[in-house]
């Protein structure tokens, strides 16, 4: 019995490639595209497919994008292995990507045999890291160990990963509470709260760390 599988991603180029990978394989069945949260949705209550693989940012949908969509896609399709194929390089949002309950995460900047790999392995019932992820990550824990061997950041909340990204892609701090049904402080909290996460002392700082890892 063949694999059905949807993609989503707001990029055509990233979508024909992965389709490319995939649409000659056998066991594996391409039943649709998505470019928004919105298409996704409406394809999936058709589909009902076994394996989604999708791009992590896909502004515009009715359903959000990053970690909102993330979560709202496992709880209404608890039986859809979930793949994240991401252009992220952020070890603390790739690490809630993981913690969110995705069966595989791994970098577009990977080779084609590395979908089909996360696409077998998830199918088996074990999660997927791909090893650039991995590399991430682990790197990152030990450019962060302190004197004691404990981990001096800490991941950031998906609240405080909407509000940094809301923010460096040009919303104030009053139109994000609008946007996010939150107060003014709560916002305005959350924003210093990732930013003392991740070493930022200034938003010239935080622009830059967005350029650098892919949250513009």
């Amino acid at each position: 019995m063949s694999l059905k599988v949807i993609l989503a991603d707001d990029h055509p180029i990233v979508l024909l490639g992965v389709r490319m990978a995939l649409e000659h394989e056998p066991g594996i069945e391409i039943h649709g595209e998505a470019a928004d949260s919105t298409e996704l949705v409406a394809l999936m209550d058709k589909v009902k497919p076994d394996i989604l693989i999708s791009d992590f940012y896909m502004p515009g949908g009715a359903h959000g994008d990053g970690l909102t969509l993330l979560t709202f896609v496992k709880r209404r399709y608890p039986q859809v292995k979930l793949i994240i194929l991401t252009m992220m390089t952020n070890p603390l949002i790739l690490e809630n990507i993981i913690c969110a309950g995705t069966e595989g995460v791994l970098l577009k900047s990977g080779g084609q045999d590395e979908v089909l790999d996360a696409i077998r392995q998830v199918a088996s019932g074990q999660q997927y890291i791909g090893a650039a992820v991995k590399k991430l990550l682990q790197d990152f824990k030990l450019d962060h160990l302190n004197s004691r061997g404990d981990a001096s950041h800490k991941a950031l909340s998906k609240k405080e990963s909407e509000v940094l990204r809301l923010f460096v892609n040009g919303h104030t701090v009053s139109e994000i509470a609008t946007v996010l049904n939150r107060s003014v402080k709560t916002i305005s909290h959350q924003k210093i709260s990732a930013q003392q996460k991740l070493g930022i002392a200034n938003d010239k700082q935080l622009y830059e760390y967005a350029l650098r890892n892919g949250l513009l």
